[in-house]
Formats: structure tokens, sequence, C-alpha cells
């Protein structure tokens, strides 16, 4: 499993690391090419999530290191199927 994941994330290398294969970008690079051929994705708010970044995307899990969830568009991972946390 690839595990696209924000660089400012604390110990997200360890902690997904037995998972599979954790890359880790800063904010600013995390764009539809990184993402294209992952299966996770983790940010923090910086990140907007929605179908600009994941249309052309495998991505089935996605998950925020924060408290609210403005910049991710729910209704959109709703309607394909990715798992939200």
């Amino acid at each position: 499993m690839k595990i696209v994941a924000d660089a400012n994330i604390p110990l997200v290398t360890q902690a997904f690391g037995p998972l599979g294969e954790v890359v880790v970008h800063p904010a600013d690079a995390i764009t539809p090419q990184t993402v294209a051929d992952a299966d996770a994705l983790l940010v923090r708010s910086v990140t907007r999530v929605d179908a600009a970044l994941l249309g052309a995307s495998r991505v089935r899990f996605v998950a925020t290191a924060t408290i609210g969830v403005d910049h991710v568009d729910t209704e959109y991972l709703a309607s394909r199927g990715i798992a939200f946390a």
C-alpha cells in the first residue's frame, strides 16, 4: 500500500510505516500527480481534499490530522466510496 502524507505530521512514517510505503511531501507539494498512485492520503488543514486533487487517483482512504474538516469535501469522498477519518 502506498500512503502519501504531509511531511509536517509528527511521527507519520513510524506510525504508518508498518502498513506500507509512506511517502512524505510538504503540503504544497501534495498534488494530483503525487497522489495519482496512492492508496491512502494523510493531510493537515492546509491541503484542500476534493475532486481536483483526487479525481484521477486511486486513493481509497483519506485522514486529516486536524480538528476541523472544512478543507475536505466529504460529499465528494462519499460519492466515490473513499473512507474518511
